[in-house]
């Protein structure tokens, strides 16, 4: 397939719905859900795709933080609004919740909105405990514009690597694969209670452990195949 082709399969998205709207919509209601992952990023990255102007990028980086944004929004306000009963698995992370929130909490959300950690566990108790709705809102909005920008900026660079050779497809699309299931197994709570309680350094090796074991578990289940 070259690469005119694949440009031609983006159009119709392009062509069916406005970019800067669209991406606010998806974005806000893949967010406005408790708990509930929705890969919203890919449709972004999607975009990413066809827009190639620096501009045009950054709109749909901007719609998609704004629409992030306002979806935990109203996970604030459900937070705020009922007293959530969490299942035995949050148990853990609320205890990391209380750990962050004796730090710095704004920073903490900041992070939490700009990795894969499980937001919705830290966002829900910060509407029951009324944290002040103007710093959630500025704090998730940083966070979800830095994770944006870095996803298109990433889109964009596979992109261009397709126009050099498209015989590089499987390789990046190999490479995207592995990237997103180490996000999705190592122990973000983990890491991030360990830098919290022993520091950066401390944070960092307890990443590279957890990395580690998600990539020794990844090649014996192969080698199993």
């Amino acid at each position: 397939m070259k690469y005119m082709d694949i440009t031609s399969i983006v159009e119709l998205l392009k062509n069916t719905l406005a970019a800067p709207l669209g991406i606010f919509i998806i974005s806000a209601l893949s967010n406005a859900i408790p708990f509930v992952s929705i890969p919203y990023l890919g449709i972004v990255a999607g975009y990413a795709a066809i827009y190639q102007e620096l501009a045009d990028k950054l709109v749909l980086v901007l719609c998609s933080a704004a629409g992030a944004t306002f979806g935990k929004s109203i996970i604030y306000l459900i937070g705020r609004a009922f007293s959530v009963k969490l299942s035995e698995v949050s148990r853990r992370n609320i205890e990391l919740f209380k750990k962050v929130a004796r730090k710095s909490l704004f920073l903490a959300i900041v992070a939490f909105a700009a990795t894969p950690l499980p937001d919705d566990i830290l966002y829900i108790p910060l509407g029951i405990v009324r944290y002040p709705l103007m710093m959630y809102f500025t704090a998730i909005l940083i966070g979800k514009t830095v994770l944006t920008a870095v996803v298109i900026i990433y889109a964009s660079g596979l992109i261009e690597l397709m126009r050099v050779n498209i015989a590089l497809i499987p390789v990046l699309i190999a490479i995207t694969a592995l990237l997103t299931y180490i996000i999705l197994k190592v122990d973000w709570a983990r890491v991030v209670e360990t830098t919290y309680d022993r520091g950066i350094v401390k944070g960092i090796e307890e990443f590279l452990s957890e990395l580690n074991k998600v990539l020794a578990k990844l090649i014996y289940r192969t080698n199993r195949k």
